[in-house]
């Protein structure tokens, strides 16, 4: 083991045992100075017990209130969550918290305040003229929401027994007659909230669907109307790209058949079924039918040589023709009314995008004008409802016993008090004794090597321990040998200790001194204290003047109570 782990080693060692003198030293003085500690802890009961019956007594009444009886009868809770929301009023659960402390205020309590105060000033209360209304409020009121509800419990605490119920009372009335005022305010805010935003909102919804109005008739917008479905109040939308679109496509799709018309042959069955589709032809295609049914017909007696079956081939050519140029005709018709629809609804660039954020405007202004006139509609019937004042769950009451002063707990507080003052006396009593009253203590001080400790009690026990040291630590000692008394040892101890030495060192000169001129001409010396006597000035002094002699010091003998 190195030297660094053997200085640990003993540091270690060291505050080991110096804990323990610590914790042995503690309970050694209380022991020691009982007598002490038990007058202090006596005279801190008896003041303690003197102060608990001199006290004043307080008194204390309470009672409780629901902030809100019914889902809406209360501030809390004044109008629907949905009008709430509209006039910037905040839920319930916001307001709860918010409630009580208004009703902490001197907005409600000031009455209150006054008239406790006019009955304590009447009867000469020293000190109440110039009560604060927050002092008066922080030392005899206690208002606070029971967690997770919404009630309220209300205490109210005072050295005048007789004036706790009616304080209470007029807190109760007070707190009811608020409640109605409360609601019935927040109802006359809301009313003129919805008034004005009505208002406005109507003029608003007026002049936006005039400004719309009037765009399309400077834009030729509203002859689109029939294309589509638009609402007759407002528009939403009017989709003249939709109208343009399905005109050229029409437009294309004619363009299509006209072209096939032109390339099919006239005899054609496809000819024929297209110009059947056309509203038109209707008529030649219907003629066109009965002259194919006489040809058939015909055909089934004559041969195509005959008169009757030429003429009606030249009818029915004649048909086919007049049907390909009718066909051709109406085609062309319905083109030309379709490319005019397409450039009727031709707009410059940004007039459609304008015309419809005007509309938006218009049906959000509706709509916001059609929502607050319900919501109002709503408040109007919630005012017309008669409700109920926060409802009691207690009345005032009165506690059958004072709250204070708690004579048990001060006197038992005065007890402990007393107590722990006594072990601070005994402590300092000690410190200033300076007297050292442990084995370990006494080896800490002098740090000298412990040759014995005789019990004083015991005395017939020493021979025996002292034989020990002389043919232990002493055997080897050559010359005489000084025992150097420290302490205020008693002269019948140290007489009892030389008779035991003088059997055991009968080969040794020894002397048992108390003065260090006698004790430095021997030339080994060992230190003799007693626990409760020798002090640690002492011990410390009489070891350093030895070595400053440059004696050698063998070790120590304690003498122990």
């Amino acid at each position: 083991m190195t030297f660094t782990e053997n200085s640990i080693n003993d540091q270690t060692n060291n505050r080991e045992i110096e804990d323990e003198i610590d914790f042995k030293s503690f309970l050694g003085s209380i022991i020691r100075n009982k007598k002490l500690i038990i007058i202090y802890s006596f005279t801190g009961l008896l003041l303690s017990t003197l102060i608990a019956f001199n006290t004043k007594k307080v008194w204390q009444g309470e009672f409780q209130i629901v902030l809100d009886s019914s889902n809406k009868g209360s501030p809390s809770a004044p109008v629907s969550p949905q009008i709430a929301k509209l006039t910037g009023l905040t839920s319930k659960v916001d307001l709860l918290r918010t409630e009580v402390g208004i009703l902490k205020s001197p907005s409600v309590l000031m009455n209150i305040f006054e008239y406790v105060k006019g009955e304590k000033s009447s009867k000469d209360s020293t000190g109440f003229k110039t009560l604060r209304f927050k002092d008066w409020r922080n030392k005899f009121l206690d208002i606070e929401l029971e967690k997770y509800t919404s009630i309220l419990n209300i205490s109210y605490r005072d050295h005048d027994k007789k004036i706790i119920l009616p304080t209470l009372n007029k807190i109760s009335t007070t707190y009811q007659d608020y409640s109605g005022k409360r609601r019935l305010r927040q109802m006359e805010l809301a009313d003129k909230y919805f008034k004005k935003q009505i208002s406005l909102f109507k003029d608003r919804s007026i002049k936006s669907l005039q400004e719309a109005q009037q765009f399309a008739i400077n834009q030729g917008l509203s002859v689109l109307k029939g294309e589509d479905e638009i609402d007759k109040e407002i528009p939403n939308s009017i989709d003249i790209e939709v109208i343009r679109v399905k005109a050229a496509n029409q437009i294309r799709f004619i363009d299509q058949q006209l072209m096939q018309i032109r390339n099919l042959e006239d005899n054609s069955e496809q000819f024929i079924y297209m110009a059947s589709k056309i509203p038109a032809l209707e008529e030649l295609s219907q003629g066109l039918k009965t002259i194919d049914q006489d040809l058939a017909r015909f055909r089934v007696i004559y041969k195509d040589s005959d008169k009757r079956i030429r003429d009606l081939l030249k009818e029915r050519s004649f048909v086919i023709d007049l049907m390909k140029r009718k066909a051709i005709g109406f085609l062309n018709a319905q083109k030309a009314d379709a490319q005019a629809r397409m450039k009727a609804a031709e707009r410059p660039k940004g007039v459609l995008i304008k015309y419809r954020q005007l509309l938006n405007a218009a049906a959000k202004d509706k709509a916001t004008l059609d929502e607050l006139d319900s919501k109002y509609r709503e408040l109007l019937l919630e005012k017309a409802q008669t409700q109920d004042p926060w409802q009691l769950i207690t009345t005032p009451t009165l506690l059958p016993r004072p709250i204070a002063p708690r004579k048990k707990i001060i006197a038992a507080s005065g007890l402990l008090a007393g107590f722990f003052m006594g072990i601070g006396a005994s402590l300092i009593s000690d410190k200033r004794k300076d007297i050292i009253y442990s084995i370990k203590q006494m080896q800490l001080v002098s740090q000298l090597t412990l040759l014995t400790d005789l019990p004083l009690n015991q005395m017939e026990s020493w021979r025996e321990s002292l034989d020990l040291v002389v043919s232990g630590a002493l055997s080897e000692i050559k010359g005489n040998i000084g025992l150097f008394v420290v302490g205020n040892i008693s002269n019948s101890t140290t007489s009892f200790l030389t008779k035991a030495l003088k059997v055991l060192l009968e080969n040794n000169e020894f002397r048992i001194t108390k003065d260090l001129r006698e004790a430095r001409n021997y030339s080994s010396l060992i230190i003799i204290s007693q626990l409760g006597i020798t002090k640690r000035d002492e011990l410390m002094k009489a070891k350093s003047n030895i070595l400053f002699q440059n004696k050698p010091i063998i070790g120590l003998i304690v003498i122990k109570n």
